[in-house]
């Protein structure tokens, strides 16, 4: 049997991984074919490169599919691979929104870890210690077919599953206000804070109360910013946070407003704020503005399929299963009680475990 000529893509300089998609930063993995030298991300995805076993060429189905690679998924898959079920991981990125997390404390085995140092483990556990397949793509729809479940993706590519893992975790909310889109990374931005060096001296606005508003808010500060606080109802941040910033001259909070547009030509250059008091609005001026306020699950492409609470999460039961027979949900995606990494983590070994609980009493033929 030939093996299929894989193309290599270059994206500015990063090389892309022909199997999996994903971005790949070393050299340690690599093999040569048809004269051309191909990159990827582990061994495992330079093994299903180079097999041509009739499993890697027609293989379409799987004991189990994995959507989300966040600290649930990327558990998930590594309990699926001690546990030999056959698995796919499907995902946009690796490590979800816990790579934004600027200060995680108290997480088992770290006092503190910063959110890209954990997900560099995360990875590296996944990709080098415990492989199963997998591929950067986005899911769009579940359906329900013959016994099985059909994925199917961004990319168009169809995969049946027996039994489905759900960590699809959340996304941040935006605002939907004039300017928002228009000057994203000219000056708006969506994510924590990871290089305050650029924002030194200036005067940025923080948009949410909440404790990533509050820790972005004190990267900035650090940094010698001035930092005005927006939020439009009662901050809820960590009271003893906030006391700390207080005490800083650089810092205001401007407490029942709400932004109406952010304004600019080629960069950011102010907010329009408007009080809930009097409803007066005001603009002034600003160099950068940082979107804090809250996060939404990803769960559009199961919306139909699952039973969701008011806030948009899946239910699930205490062993992560949801309504439909064979889906199981874990992580920020779903209802349950706080939204930690370690909770995440947690829920998604959990989860892998009911799953093959499952697959083992329901078993289903080829």
């Amino acid at each position: 049997m030939k093996m299929k000529k894989a193309k290599l893509v270059k994206l500015e300089k990063d090389i892309v991984d022909p199997i999996c998609g994903m971005q790949v930063d070393t050299e340690d993995f690599s093999t040569i074919y048809n004269n051309r030298t191909y990159f990827f991300c582990s061994q495992g995805c330079k093994d299903r490169f180079e097999s041509e076993t009739e499993r890697y060429q027609k293989t379409s189905g799987y004991d189990l599919i994995i959507i989300g690679a966040g600290p649930a998924g990327l558990t998930a898959g590594v309990y699926a691979s001690v546990l030999r079920l056959h698995t796919f991981l499907i995902s946009k990125d690796i490590g979800g929104q816990a790579i934004d997390s600027t200060k995680i404390k108290n997480y088992m085995g770290f006092d503190f870890i910063t959110g890209p140092e954990l997900t560099e483990k995360f990875r590296n556990q996944f990709l080098h210690r415990h492989y199963i397949q997998h591929v950067m793509d986005e899911v769009v729809k579940i359906d329900s077919k013959d016994g099985y479940y059909e994925i199917l993706t961004r990319n168009n590519n169809r995969y049946l599953a027996k039994a489905v893992i759900i960590a699809s975790g959340m996304k941040r909310r935006k605002l939907g206000i004039p300017g928002e889109e228009r000057l994203l990374r000219k000056g708006v931005s969506h994510s924590t804070l990871q290089d305050t060096s650029l924002f030194t001296g200036k005067h940025i606005v923080v948009i949410g109360g909440g404790n990533s508003g509050i820790q972005t808010a004190k990267g900035l500060l650090q940094a010698g910013c001035h930092v005005t606080l927006i939020e439009k109802a009662n901050i809820t941040a960590d009271p003893s946070e906030l006391e700390l910033l207080t005490r800083n001259s650089d810092f205001e909070i401007l407490d029942k407003h709400d932004v109406t547009e952010i304004y600019g030509d080629e960069k950011v250059e102010g907010v329009e704020i408007q009080s809930l008091d009097n409803m007066k609005k005001q603009k002034f001026a600003c160099d950068a503005v940082f979107i804090q306020v809250g996060l939404i699950p990803n769960t559009e492409f199961c919306i139909d399929l699952l039973d969701l609470n008011d806030k948009g999460e899946i239910k699930i039961k205490p062993d992560c299963s949801t309504n439909a027979r064979g889906i199981f949900a874990c992580g920020d995606v779903t209802e349950v009680f706080g939204k930690r990494i370690i909770i995440a983590s947690g829920e998604g070994a959990k989860a892998v475990l009911s799953a093959k609980q499952y697959l083992y009493e329901n078993k289903i033929e080829k």
